[in-house]
């Protein structure tokens, strides 16, 4: 996945939400290929194309605790 970043300040940079107003807390816009996000890039003068990996949901963070429990179990740490 892929996501815009552009400058906001000389040395703050902020994803691309795709809203005229935004925070910093607002969730990036996401693109599945690279070309779609080169084309929202161009809309910004600073804009740069990003890999975005998205966070872990809480299962999946249950999930990881819970391999790494019985990796540990069986010392294949």
């Amino acid at each position: 996945m892929w996501a815009v970043m552009f400058y906001i300040e000389d040395s703050e940079m902020v994803y691309d939400t795709g809203k005229t107003a935004f925070t910093a807390n607002d969730p990036p816009l996401v693109f599945h290929n690279k070309e779609a996000a080169k084309e929202r890039a161009a809309t910004w003068n600073t804009g740069i194309v990003v890999p975005y990996i998205r966070e872990m949901t809480d299962d999946e963070r249950q999930r990881s605790k819970e391999r790494e429990a019985a990796n540990y179990v069986h010392r294949r740490i």
